[in-house]
């Protein structure tokens, strides 16, 4: 090999980084790594808040996979890389000689489709830094949703990557046949290992006792072997996020008749401290699976002889000399804890009722002595076979628990276990109360949910039940869980609650949550509800309108501040929605917006909610310019009313909270 041939294989490495709140962008990103590593690059898989962008400089290329939340928002784990690049002290050559990639991944019925992927291209380029290809904009709503795009982008990186960075005569890809190392391993601890040298463990979360790691001659950052985590750093009992904090449930009723198709509830949960939060602002939840589903899956694949054993997880690859070991750590939050089990894993940490990513598929085709199976299960994995692939996972929302008794051949290594399935996310549910409701008695914090159920019949006639909201349903009140509060999705700041702030509130079913803590933050803060209309969609009159009482309680108060306008679709021959009744009101709606300068915020689920609301207001803004001479002159057609909501976009008037 000649020297430059050396000096090529030394750097030939890749840094990938994800921001994400879901996980799509993770594994979109663990994607991006095992393309690399095919064309013999030695690539690193992080969060984007795990490294400085001074260590950009290290790599030979980086690409980024960015999800965008909230107002036009980056992910919480992206929040300090991106604010890093905001300082004023960085020059236009800051990153120079930085090569990247970008991916996007958005949902176009957001006003601010792929808003944070773009402003981090720009700011890249700002500050020297080269782009290899044209980004991908990955779009949920798409026809191939978020898979097609980036598949078609991930080859064009491919191809460009070959080219940039030619393999050595004689060397090749490595074969889509040949399965890649897995970047972790679990394995039992041995016995002598298992208490610290006091021989006292520290009491867990669940009242039992927590085990250390042993040292390990394991390099983790490539240069020195690391020792155990310390007890500070070490987490015994339920996998916590390091802002998550205990709360008790005092309240879990269903709203909703027994009769309703759907199980809504109202939840009340109480914080022994003082904790801060908005209307906008989220309550992140971390689900466990159902002890029946853990037993069916350790049976399934012959692991009861291993189930109850203390375990641990080991890196099975030295990081990189450049990072330092505390990243490892924030790598994979399974890494730290203490009184690891199988059984635990798979109850706390592991997703094994999601809908499985095409990932998920390819992985277990690897473990499978059956042809036709693996077969089948590597053609879902092949993009001209997208279709398919969404016919039988994600339209019928088969489950990974189904898919492995399917594919009954299919028989995983314990050992493999945490870098084939996802890892269970914290759930997010938009916090109901505002204002005096916040304050519970002693200077406790109060935090009210809406949560409704998940429970459906597929299109293949199979019940499908949500992780979380099925482990939240059987919550008895008393029951204490840890929380974390998240303020990414804030569409509310000081000065959307001033007194004589005007609204236009708009939410369909449990959408109503946020705009319920709005209203009640203004009344406590200024004594008023100021001018506000709140238009509610829902099914039926008396199944599911929300809090019905309590705004007949608020208008008896302020009787020419609130103004609630409902839509039930159900309860009359033709279906009535939001939209509909917001095109009824364009009066109300044109006053509102261009008389009072009031803020609209759309809450509910994402798909075409958001988008038939938006071309209500449109219509609604037009029809009150044809019949009134004062809004004429500013809104003559839809491109005009098209181009003030787009105004008052940017200016923060026009905001969303939507869910999938």
């Amino acid at each position: 090999m000649t020297e430059q041939d050396q000096d090529q294989e030394h750097t030939r490495s890749a840094l990938i980084l994800y921001g994400t709140e879901t996980g799509t962008s993770q594994d979109l990103a663990e994607e991006v790594g095992r393309t690399l590593e095919r064309l013999h690059f030695d690539t690193t898989v992080l969060g984007l808040d795990a490294v400085p962008h001074t260590h950009l400089h290290a790599y030979r290329l980086t690409v980024f996979v960015v999800a965008t939340t909230g107002q036009g928002d980056f992910p919480g784990n992206a929040r300090l890389f991106w604010t890093s690049l905001l300082r004023r002290k960085l020059s236009p050559s800051t990153l120079q000689g930085v090569r990247y990639a970008l991916v996007g991944v958005g949902d176009s019925s957001y006003p601010k489709f792929n808003f944070a992927a773009r402003k981090l291209d720009k700011r890249l380029s700002q500050l020297g830094a080269a782009e290899m290809i044209p980004p991908c904009e990955a779009d949920e709503q798409g026809d191939e949703g978020t898979e097609g795009a980036f598949l078609a982008w991930l080859a064009l990186l491919r191809e460009t990557v070959l080219t940039m960075f030619p393999l050595r005569e004689g060397q090749e890809p490595i074969s889509e046949d040949v399965v890649l190392p897995g970047k972790w391993r679990l394995e039992v601890v041995p016995r002598d290992g298992q208490r610290d040298g006091d021989g006292d463990g520290e009491a867990d979360a669940e009242g039992g006792r927590g085990t250390t790691y042993p040292e390990r001659d394991v390099n983790l950052n490539g240069t020195a072997p690391h020792a155990r985590p310390s007890a500070a750093t070490a987490i015994s009992g339920h996998h916590l996020a390091e802002d998550s904090f205990p709360v008790v449930l005092d309240v879990n009723i269903r709203v909703t008749p027994p009769d309703h198709w759907q199980d809504v509830r109202f939840m009340s949960l109480r914080a022994s401290r003082k904790i801060d939060y908005m209307p906008g602002d989220a309550l992140a939840i971390s689900p466990r699976n159902m002890p029946s589903d853990v037993d069916a899956l350790i049976a399934r694949m012959n692991w009861q002889h291993v189930a109850d054993t203390s375990i641990r997880l080991v890196p099975t690859r030295p990081y990189p000399p450049r990072l330092a070991t505390t990243t490892l750590l924030s790598a994979n939050p399974i890494f730290l804890r203490r009184d690891l089990t199988l059984r635990t894993l798979l109850t706390e940490y592991l997703d094994i009722n999601a809908i499985p990513r095409r990932s998920f598929l390819g992985s277990i085709a690897h473990h499978t002595s059956d042809s036709m199976h693996r077969d089948r299960l590597l053609e879902f994995t092949d993009r001209q076979y997208l279709d398919e692939y969404y016919d039988y996972a994600t339209r019928p929302r088969r489950s990974i628990l189904e898919i492995l008794q399917e594919f009954d051949s299919v028989h995983i290594p314990w050992e493999e276990v945490a870098n084939i399935f996802p890892l269970m996310r914290p759930r997010q549910f938009s916090i109901a109360s505002g204002g005096r409701l916040k304050v519970a008695d002693n200077e406790a914090t109060n935090f009210e949910l809406l949560v409704a159920i998940v429970k459906y019949r597929t299109v293949i006639k199979r019940v499908r039940e949500g992780v979380c909201t099925r482990y939240l349903a059987q919550l008895p009140a008393g029951a204490t869980l840890h929380v974390s509060a998240k303020r990414e999705g804030r569409f509310s700041k000081a000065s959307d609650v001033a007194a004589g702030m005007s609204h236009i509130l708009i939410g369909a079913g449990t959408g109503i949550a946020p705009l319920r803590a709005l209203i009640h933050e203004k009344i406590t803060h200024h004594q008023q509800v100021g001018e506000t209309v709140v238009f509610f969609g829902c099914r039926n009159e008396t199944a599911d309108f929300f809090f019905r009482d309590e705004w007949a309680a608020i208008r008896a108060e302020y009787p020419d501040a609130l103004e609630v306008i409902p839509a039930f679709s159900r309860d009359q021959k033709s279906k009535v929605y939001v939209q509909d009744r917001l095109r009824q009101r364009s009066d109300l709606i044109a006053e509102y917006l261009m008389e009072r300068n009031a803020t609209i915020i759309v809450c509910g689920s994402s798909g075409q909610m958001p988008k038939a609301v938006r071309q209500a207001l449109v219509d609604a803004l037009v029809e009150q310019a044809q019949k009134r001479d004062k809004y004429r002159d500013l809104i003559a057609n839809t491109d005009d009313a098209e181009a003030y909501l787009a105004r008052i976009e940017k200016e923060n008037r026009y905001k969303q909270e939507t869910w999938s």
